[in-house]
């Protein structure tokens, strides 16, 4: 269970933009790990790695020495060093990488990049297809999930944008598995929510949708998709893959005639139990941000003519704060500033 929001610089305290990400995952690795900033020579590749939260996540001595394997990482054993992690797929690396922190998935980096996540239910969730399993069965290759692009864009990226616009082609060509995602990327001055999914196509197999939170206002997001209608609304700035609305067209999930696109009842069903799993945690954080909108706990919209699956439309994007309020983050969470990493 993940709760992710971002507080804009105009509806923060302080000024400073904010991400924050509670990330439940008692059995996992715990550690926040520094990854240093490196130089590689021409034609070196980058190891990509399978999703992977147990202890140790990653063990390679490609990403500092924080990930390198030594005797402390695994105590009381018969061989207490862990074997080097197999990756599976390489991408080409690039001349320099930047310093960041790393967990579950990626923090922040030196620039301020900032990264949170939360897991979504999507219609297909398959596994990871590698370039050898690729070449033999004919598939497309599957190499990323979100631990990784987050890794990669918080390398390679000054700017919320530009780590957007980076996610979205290593998407494309290296492919996504595992389950639906959203990572909410921002820098000192933009911030984005960034949601995808594999497609169950060799073709059209992977798709993704950004949009961005306007200043001023408070985003979040709970274990499902938040992205809705895709088009038509001259206030959101938002973009999308290429290959999602022929992928869409081509499964059946959507078309033209069917009007405008909505990422999240085409590409999912929804909440992973019912409507309160995931929307009562939005709407509580909403509802701190602003009690004035006087949103109601209840779902009543696009819920009850829904047999698979929570679709409800009660709640906005994003909001903006109660005039009457400061709002402060009272989530127990790790929250990511421009002025720094706290731990809340």
């Amino acid at each position: 269970m993940c709760t992710t929001l971002i507080i804009t610089r105009g509806a923060s305290a302080d000024g400073s933009m904010i991400v924050a990400h509670s990330d439940d995952d008692e059995l996992g690795d715990q550690r926040i790990i520094y990854v240093p900033a490196q130089d590689h020579e021409q034609g070196t590749k980058r190891q990509v790695f399978e999703e992977h939260y147990r202890y140790p996540r990653i063990v390679t001595y490609e990403r500092g020495p924080n990930y390198e394997p030594s005797t402390h990482h695994v105590r009381e054993s018969p061989n207490p060093v862990p074997d080097l992690i197999k990756p599976i797929g390489y991408i080409p690396q690039v001349k320099h990488t930047y310093a960041y922190f790393d967990s579950n998935y990626g923090i922040m980096n030196e620039h301020n990049l900032m990264m949170g996540e939360c897991t979504n239910g999507a219609k297909y969730q398959p596994d990871h297809v590698t370039v050898e399993e690729a070449e033999k069965t004919g598939r497309h290759v599957r190499l990323f999930y979100s631990q990784e692009l987050s890794r990669v864009a918080l390398e390679r990226c000054k700017k919320a944008r530009e780590a957007i616009e980076l996610m979205g082609k290593l998407i494309e060509k290296y492919g996504l598995y595992s389950t639906g995602e959203t990572l909410l990327v921002a820098d000192e001055d933009e911030a984005w929510a960034f949601e995808m999914c594999a497609l169950p196509d060799e073709q059209y197999h992977s798709a993704w949708v950004a949009q961005q939170v306007p200043e001023g206002e408070v985003f979040v997001a709970a274990n499902e998709f938040r992205i809705r209608q895709i088009e038509g609304n001259e206030k959101d700035v938002i973009i999308y893959s290429e290959l999602l609305k022929p992928g869409l067209e081509k499964l059946g999930w959507w078309s033209p005639e069917d009007g405008p696109l909505d990422w999240l009842s085409s590409v999912s069903s929804g909440e992973y139990n019912h409507p309160y799993y995931s929307l009562r945690r939005v709407w509580r954080v909403l509802d701190r941000v602003n009690p004035d909108l006087a949103l109601s706990p209840w779902v009543t919209k696009g819920f009850e003519d829904v047999k698979e699956g929570g679709y409800a439309t009660d709640y906005p994007f994003s909001i903006n704060q109660s005039a009457s309020l400061a709002f402060r983050m009272s989530l127990p969470c790790i929250g990511i500033t421009t002025r720094g990493l706290n731990l809340t």
